[in-house]
């Protein structure tokens, strides 16, 4: 074969894979998928999917409580048997309530960090321990803060703050949870 030939067919190769490769690229990806969106039908009946809250994340605290506010009263209750399975019960703590008669809802402040990653690293290793923890961004916007809870049993809290300070070495606070 001639030489010239082969360098024009060689050419033409490297021409039609460059092409290939980069006219995918210039071409909006959005503008190819158009005809697609017009091809799908619609759902018109769709049913609402709204759910109310469970009562139990629905708890208003209606005005801030006292920190010194105790704990409620503890009642002794008989063991229950749930699924052929005995669950003993040593005592009950009746939640405080507020003069609207809402129950209080106390959690964990256990710290709070300028730095996210610090503050989501902790949130992680209280995971980890099997606490219920979760973090949330103060008024101001430059702190996040991590809490354990909540919880209507401010006692089981007072057990878990004990474990808390001297696993992570840290001082903590019980405070009102406001949904």
């Amino acid at each position: 074969m001639d030489e010239g030939i082969k360098r024009k067919l060689v050419g033409a190769g490297v021409l039609v894979t460059i092409a290939l490769i980069v006219l995918p690229n210039l071409v909006s990806r959005t503008r190819n998928a158009e005809h697609l969106a017009k091809s799908v039908a619609t759902e018109t009946n769709v049913p609402s999917m709204e759910m109310p809250l469970p009562k139990s994340l629905s708890i208003v605290v209606s005005s801030p409580t006292p920190q010194n506010m105790g704990a409620g009263k503890r009642v002794a209750m008989k063991d229950m048997s749930v699924n052929a399975q005995m669950l003993p019960l040593k005592g009950f703590e009746i939640p405080v309530t507020t003069s609207a008669g809402k129950a209080v809802v106390w959690q964990i402040q256990v710290a709070s960090f300028a730095n996210v990653k610090n503050a989501l690293k902790l949130r992680d290793q209280l995971r980890t321990a099997g606490y219920k923890a979760y973090e949330k961004l103060s008024l101001d916007g430059k702190h996040t803060r991590i809490f354990v809870g909540p919880s209507s049993q401010k006692s089981s809290l007072l057990e878990k703050i004990k474990n808390i300070e001297k696993r992570f070495k840290l001082k903590t606070e019980i405070v009102p949870f406001k949904g």
